[in-house]
């Protein structure tokens, strides 16, 4: 066991390693996933409604308007968002352009006075200038609205008309337009109230979205496991393998067979730690958004946690096998990112199956990543489906891909050995203090 505890000393003593390939590459497929997760999160409009507002501004330049135009935006008010856009022509040109609001209505100087000579003479109204945007129906929709404001405010001024048998003023018109607003607010049908059903499906999307959001952040750790797993393992069993420690190892008593597999014990237990805890944080994410855990079938939870050491321990696997080259930590960091890359985007957590390339799903029939998706999507839980037969055959060729990077290990091992530079010395070398 001094082997074993040894390593695990080696393991933990490299820390930046350990914060880069372990920390780093985790938080950032993390951060990915929870992108996605908000999203799924946010889409679930099943058990609330928001009504879209437009965003309008009314801009008055009649001096005797003032009245007309704050009823007009206490009018608008209820179902629109009141936005200002300043009042000179550079800042209207200025919002118009940058589509800053839905409607922008601008009350023209001498507009109350020239509407209420029309109301008294029966002659033509005069016209607001508007500008609606260009890129939704909203402000159209407000227009509308404000069309409504002028009509009522126009029966009111002509109620009073007939009542008083008085010509209609501005004064007369501002007092119809307040009329109006007092109307409608001591009108409890005037504002509808929009009402929400329970919808019976809401907990059940909820759960679904929490199901995708887990499976997804699960099939995601196929590059940051590997590569974190294939370094950590490669780097701690190079310090093993340095020329003098080899030749120290090879003259003890114990049997060389049993210190590699002290060494590869203490590095899969480290990369059954390290997926497990990437395993805990998948589960944790759907709930930090607001989705349910109770929306992942415990078989999904323990199959894919299941699956998800088996990768971890095939990693450590091809860190041996890169370990026995004596490979130089450049050289490793270079192979892990590399091959941890083509794992990803020829395993289908990239890119949709079915828009991957024919050549991209056969290279990626030969990794280990595509088998380890495999019997995640498996095991999925859509529509209470889960297949444990072919969860286990993936997993069975996931840890054969295991298997042969041993043996090739193993291999690379013995021709190690064989290399007459490695036989020891005449005589006995002191180290330098």
């Amino acid at each position: 066991m001094h082997t074993f505890k040894t390593t695990l000393k080696v393991l933990l003593a490299q820390k930046l390693i350990i914060l880069i390939y372990v920390v780093w590459l985790c938080l950032m497929m993390f951060g990915l996933s929870w992108t996605l997760i908000t999203n799924l999160s946010a889409s679930d409009s099943s058990v609330h409604y928001e009504s879209a507002k437009a965003d309008v501004a009314v801009v008055n330049r009649d001096a005797h308007g003032g009245e007309l135009v704050g009823a007009m935006r206490e009018f608008l008010a209820k179902d629109c968002n009141l936005v200002d856009v300043g009042t000179t022509s550079e800042d209207l040109q200025t919002a118009a352009a940058s589509n800053y609001a839905d409607l922008i209505v601008i009350v023209p100087d001498g507009y109350t006075q020239h509407l209420a000579d029309a109301l008294t003479n029966n002659g033509e109204e005069p016209k607001l200038d508007v500008v609606v945007s260009f890129t939704g129906a909203y402000g159209s929709l407000a227009k509308l609205q404000v069309d409504d404001f002028l009509r009522l405010t126009r029966i009111e001024a002509l109620a009073q008309q007939t009542q008083t048998r008085a010509a209609v003023t501005p004064a007369a018109l501002n007092t119809a337009a307040d009329a109006v607003i007092n109307t409608l607010a001591d009108d409890a049908g005037a504002y509808p109230q929009i009402n929400v059903a329970d919808d019976p499906g809401a907990a059940s999307d909820k759960q679904e979205s929490a199901r995708t959001a887990y499976v997804m952040t699960a099939k995601m750790g196929v590059y940051p496991l590997l590569a974190a797993t294939l370094v950590c393992t490669a780097l701690a069993m190079n310090a093993f393998s340095a020329a003098n420690v080899r030749r120290r190892l090879y003259a003890s008593p114990q049997h060389t067979g049993a210190m590699v597999m002290q060494e590869f014990a203490a590095c899969a237990l480290f990369g059954a730690i390290v997926s497990l805890l990437y395993w805990g944080i998948s589960m944790a994410l759907p709930v930090a958004a607001g989705l349910p855990i109770s929306g992942i079938p415990l078989p999904t939870l323990l199959y894919s946690g299941a699956s998800l050491v088996l990768y971890a321990l095939v990693g450590v696997a091809s860190g041996f096998m890169i370990s026995m080259l004596s490979a130089n930590s450049v050289a490793v960091n270079a192979i892990a990112n590399v091959f941890g890359l083509l794992v990803m985007f020829t395993s289908g957590t990239a890119f949709p199956i079915d828009m991957m390339p024919h050549v991209m799903i056969i290279i990626g029939k030969l990794l280990p990543g595509w088998w380890f998706c495999q019997s995640i999507d498996a095991v999925n839980g859509m529509d209470g489906h889960i297949d444990a037969g072919l969860w286990l055959a993936n997993n069975a060729i996931v840890l054969l891909f295991g298997v042969v990077f041993i043996c090739l290990g193993l291999a690379f091992s013995k021709l190690r050995r064989s290399r007459p530079e490695l036989a020891a010395p005449g005589a006995t070398q002191l180290a330098e203090a």
